[in-house]
């Protein structure tokens, strides 16, 4: 502790407060002192230096307006759609009700890093990381447009993801097992929804009845008051013999299939069904399953039979470019056609 409150002493107005540094200045004969958010001497003189270089910041609101105002932007640029914007605020509000701190220059790297690990109890790495990689993209701006000095989610470091080793998508047995085992039938339309139809987690939430078509055997994902399909586009999707007799049973529900007793509130999904999905794959030792993983199933049980990747893009709902670039390498080889084709 000496050797660190000498260190300090080196870098005029750098002073250590209980575990973390601080940085004193004079500014228009007031003294201003600001919270550098770190016990490491060097870092401190590094991020004091930063505010001596660029002593004024840019008026801030707080920072679930800073959110807002970002969101509008990307999609003003063209880089989120509507559909996407609305997820993307979703993680970063989230972010902001954990960190607890309306002024966007007043979040530190081991804010980001406390929401991470908490994060990483809750959901898959890859989805952990997409949620960091949304924080990193709104200090980018935020870091643009003068409110804050640095983008501190760059200073956050992730886990590696092994691609080689993880499992992407489940075998047919898999799928069955699961679909098959599970006692709770809101909980198996999800799965029919996510494996067998490639649908993503709010489509499934905002599924109406007269989606599904059980005399044409299609399911249309459509536009509804509450609901827009991504890039705005409906889409028609074939449906299998199992999801049909399944619904049969199911029988229709209005106004949304899956609990309509449950209207639209704050929360993003009007009903999040991550906690039951997540005891039922525990349960049969899938945890790394994930209802993305399941329309990643879908798309890729296809590809492997064969389907072509334009069928599969229009049933998922996808630019072509980014199925044949996920998707192709599953594609049958050259030589597994025979040759009376």
């Amino acid at each position: 502790m000496r050797r660190r409150k000498s260190q300090g002493k080196k870098f005029r107005g750098v002073y250590l407060r209980g575990n973390i540094y601080w940085y004193q200045r004079m500014v228009n004969g007031q003294r201003i002192q600001t919270s550098l958010g770190t016990s490491d001497y060097g870092e401190a003189v590094t991020k004091a230096l930063e505010i001596r270089a660029d002593p004024f910041l840019a008026a801030a609101e707080p920072l679930e307006s800073e959110i807002d105002r970002f969101v509008i932007h990307k999609v003003d640029q063209n880089e989120y759609s509507v559909a996407s914007a609305d997820s993307k605020k979703y993680v970063l509000r989230e972010f902001a009700r954990f960190v607890g701190k309306p002024d966007p220059a007043g979040i530190f790297a081991s804010d980001v890093e406390r929401f991470y690990r908490v994060l990483k109890d809750r959901v898959a790495e890859s989805t952990a990381q997409g949620y960091i990689t949304t924080l990193r993209s709104l200090f980018n701006w935020l870091k643009e447009t003068k409110k804050v000095r640095r983008n501190v989610v760059q200073d956050v470091k992730l886990a590696r993801l092994d691609s080689h080793n993880k499992k992407r998508f489940c075998t047919p047995e898999e799928r069955d097992k699961l679909i098959d085992r599970c006692k709770r039938d809101d909980l198996k339309f999800v799965l029919f929804c996510g494996f067998h139809a490639g649908m993503r987690k709010q489509e499934i939430v905002e599924a109406r009845p007269e989606w599904f078509n059980l005399k044409q055997g299609v399911i249309h994902i459509r536009r509804t008051e509450t609901f827009r399909p991504k890039d705005r586009e409906d889409r028609f999707v074939p449906m299998r013999k199992s999801f049909k007799a399944f619904l049969k049973k199911y029988g229709v529900r209005s106004p949304f299939m899956l609990h309509p007793e449950v209207p639209h509130g704050k929360s993003r999904y009007r009903w999040d069904f991550r906690r039951p999905w997540a005891e039922h794959v525990a349960k049969h030792n899938y945890s790394w399953v994930t209802p993305h993983i399941a329309r990643h199933t879908f798309a890729s049980l296809l590809a492997s039979a064969g389907k072509s990747i334009y069928k599969i893009a229009v049933w998922l709902g996808d630019d072509v470019r980014v199925v044949q670039k996920h998707y192709a390498k599953l594609l049958p080889k050259d030589e597994d056609i025979e040759e009376n084709f």
